[in-house]
């Protein structure tokens, strides 16, 4: 692995500058996250609507035997697939009997990694050191080597071998299943064909469970290949599909929405369904973080030209940093609630509004905790600016008690004169 540091720094004005800039680009995060928000939105009421559509309408099939009174209906068939013609990879002579074929390749390549560490400096600059590691490992795409901080020496040769994809078409009882029914089935086991097959094919070298471009893969060295093949047999499935004519096909929804699901081995429609729906959920909620990470950003970009104000005392930059990202977090909990909320509220009120309820009171929450934050910064900032005065000191002896006339007749002195 090698290795190579940056450091640069950045000065106030630049900050300053850089920060009023991000305001337009928050801008845009803000804009962009409320869209995203609500097309998610949408897009999950209209997945779950279609999916509980087609699970209500559906019919299991006893057997797959074709029968006319479910025409254009949708059906769940179960049975054994058989493909209608071979699969053969044209490049390495590679084939197979099954219904699906994936080769996959990989080329040993460098790849830069990079670190990024920030410090602010008294004066409102900022020292930033970045890390760039070159390492080399293997990956199925290219990467562009030019782009690289360092490319001298990190050259990354072309990938000049491709994946590939073969499907047959096939039948499932009187039920034809065209290439694209069949490519939903997905390759899914190894390819065990390479064992059968000699130790070179071309300019490759075969290890019966892969091929190798290059001289050891102990060892790679960098432009090295790896390729590997996955494919799916002939075997029992299940499809959830439309019935038209003897032939499976996908089914429309009335919303518009395009199904078909496919399980290996039997399985019910009320697993399939509840697997989709589950995955719908968890795609909303994925999709539902992102688009409050983006409004999160886009909010703290838009504030922080006040935390970069701050920054001429680090530790004042930080406090203010601190209750900015509060803010931008309760902004973030309203606006998105508020947005999620009125994107069901036509088909779910109550939802809606338990939804505003729940961010409103986070953001709440956030508000008092941001209240004490800006009074601690308030007290930092008068602490600091605060003239301190040093402590006075004087040379004056402290007063003697008076000396009474009988403690100095004991003691054998005089008493004072009287003036």
């Amino acid at each position: 692995m090698d290795r190579y540091t940056e450091t640069t720094y950045t000065g106030y004005g630049q900050n300053i500058g850089n920060s009023f800039k991000g305001i337009f680009l928050g801008i845009i995060f803000l804009i962009g996250s409320i869209i995203l928000l609500w097309w998610n939105e949408g897009r999950s009421v209209d997945q779950a609507t279609a999916l509980n559509e087609m699970q209500e309408k559906i019919v299991t099939l006893p057997n797959t035997s074709y029968d006319g009174q479910y025409e254009n209906r949708a059906v769940l068939v179960q049975g054994k697939v058989i493909p209608l013609e071979g699969l053969f990879d044209p490049e390495f002579g590679v084939k197979s009997d099954g219904l699906v074929l994936s080769k996959s390749v990989e080329m040993y390549q460098w790849n830069e990694k990079t670190s990024t560490t920030s410090q602010d400096k008294l004066g409102g600059g900022t020292e930033t050191i970045t890390t760039y590691d070159y390492v080399k490992e293997w990956s199925s795409s290219q990467i562009d080597s030019s782009s690289f901080k360092r490319s001298m020496g990190h050259q990354n040769p072309m990938m000049t071998r491709k994946d590939g994809y073969y499907v047959t078409p096939a039948q499932m009882g009187d039920f034809s299943l065209d290439k694209t029914m069949v490519s939903h089935i997905g390759a899914y086991e190894s390819y065990a064909g390479l064992a059968s097959m000699p130790d070179y094919i071309g300019d490759a070298k075969n290890y019966k469970s892969f091929l190798y471009l290059g001289i050891n893969p102990q060892m790679p060295m960098i432009g090295d290949m790896k390729i590997t093949y996955l494919y799916a047999p002939s075997a029992i499935y299940t499809f959830a599909a439309k019935e038209q004519g003897k032939a499976l096909v996908p089914y429309v929804t009335d919303n518009g929405k395009s199904f078909v699901f496919v399980r290996n081995g039997k399985v019910d429609s009320m697993t399939i369904f509840k697997e989709e729906l589950d995955a719908n959920s968890l795609m909303t909620w994925i999709l539902r973080g992102v688009g409050l990470l983006v409004m999160f950003f886009g909010f703290t970009m838009i504030m922080g030209p006040l935390a970069t104000l701050a920054k001429v005392i680090p530790m004042l930059g930080s406090l203010v940093g601190g209750v900015t990202s509060l803010v931008a977090g309760a902004f973030t909990l309203v606006l998105g609630s508020m947005i999620i909320a009125l994107a069901w509220f036509s088909s779910r009120p109550l939802m809606s509004l338990t939804i505003i309820a729940v961010g409103i009171g986070i953001a709440f929450a956030l508000g008092k905790l941001g209240k004490k934050s800006v009074q601690a910064v308030k007290e930092t900032y008068e602490g600091n600016s605060k003239p301190r005065t040093p402590p006075s000191r004087t040379n004056t002896p402290p007063p003697r008690p008076p000396v009474r006339e009988e403690d100095s007749i004991e003691a054998g002195t005089p008493p004072p004169r009287e003036r």
